[in-house]
């Protein structure tokens, strides 16, 4: 009982003396958090601010595409050309866009754009992988994508909500340079198509007449249309052969004059009236709104970081924990001399 008594007296004893070893050094760990503490100052002060600017968006309405309607009237099964207008289908095409490096490119060429943000030396690809890092585009990761928020952190408050906004403005704008190619593509290939059809019309009607053929001929050339494309070829050759020179002196007229009066070709008016909606329809490609801007980007009051407050606070605790890490040692291998 008495050793285990002394003991415990040594050990508080040892308590007492590291105590008081600490406090006779107090004012080199003062020293030591202060230096530490005037450092997370500097680095806090120091550092340049950066604020962050978002533009909060939604999938578009009904209303915002319903321009895109007008692409039903100009589908066909020969182009087999599909346009959905789901909008969430336009929704995750144009968050497509927002990530691409394309449009990076488009906004860092508008004037002044690249001198507000880089340096005169920065190339072109670097800063495009420097502007891939101040942006960051934010979508649900699980369910469906029915919003999204597009940010953009720059050490300018105001030029950074500028800038956030514009990149989901040229956004908007590419969605609409693709659709209206597509559109003008749809309407080309579809007017070419119907072309190509009124012109066959129109030489096998001016060859008919000259070889006076009124009423069809039974012939086992009728029923080539339904077999393989080779064969169609072949036989087709081997038809214009039997016709003799004068069906293909007529036929070489026929394309060289494309004479106009052919109004009771059969299947011509069909034709004219499917080609005519193409004459008069009006695509406005402006009127399509693939995204709608919930909340757009204003200039952020506060930054986000550095955190000053935080960075000094830990600056003031780790240098403290070091001066007394640091008096333990040095008093350590004090004892651990006189010892010796």
């Amino acid at each position: 009982m008495e050793r285990k008594g002394a003991e415990e007296r040594d050990d508080e004893i040892d308590l007492f003396e590291l105590i008081e070893s600490l406090w006779k050094e107090k004012v080199l760990i003062v020293a030591i958090t202060a230096v530490i503490t005037f450092i997370g100052i500097g680095y806090a002060l120091l550092t340049p601010s950066t604020y962050e600017a978002r533009v909060e968006i939604l999938p578009p309405s009904i209303s915002d595409i319903s321009e895109l309607n007008k692409f039903d009237v100009l589908k066909s099964s020969q182009t087999q050309t599909q346009i959905q207008t789901q909008t969430q289908e336009i929704f995750a095409d144009f968050l497509s866009i927002l990530k691409s490096k394309q449009l990076r490119k488009k906004f860092l060429l508008e004037e002044g754009v690249m001198k507000s943000l880089f340096d005169k030396e920065t190339s072109l690809q670097q800063a495009i992988e420097g502007l891939d890092k101040m942006i960051d585009l934010e979508v649900p990761k699980k369910g469906p994508k029915n919003k999204a928020s597009f940010k953009l952190q720059f050490n300018d408050a105001e030029l950074a909500a500028k800038f956030a906004n514009r990149l989901v403005e040229l956004g908007i704008e590419q969605y609409q340079m693709n659709i209206s190619l597509a559109f003008n593509s749809l309407i080309d290939t579809r007017e070419q198509s119907l072309d190509e059809e009124i012109n066959k019309l129109k030489e096998a009607f001016l060859i008919a007449k000259k070889l006076d053929i009124i009423e069809p001929l039974e012939s086992k050339y009728q029923t080539v249309k339904t077999k393989p494309r080779s064969i169609v070829i072949t036989e087709e050759i081997r038809y214009l052969y039997s016709q003799g020179t004068k069906a293909l002196n007529a036929e070489i007229e026929t394309v060289s004059k494309r004479k106009n009066n052919l109004s009771m070709v059969n299947g011509l008016i069909e034709i004219e009236q499917d080609i005519s909606p193409l004459k008069t329809l009006s695509f406005e490609a402006s009127r399509v709104m693939p995204v709608a801007i919930d909340l757009a980007a204003e200039t952020p009051e506060r930054h986000i970081k550095p955190k000053r407050t935080l960075i000094i606070m830990l600056s003031g605790v780790i240098g403290g924990f070091l001066g007394i890490i640091f008096v333990l040692i040095r008093n350590a291998v004090r004892n651990r001399k006189s010892y010796s």
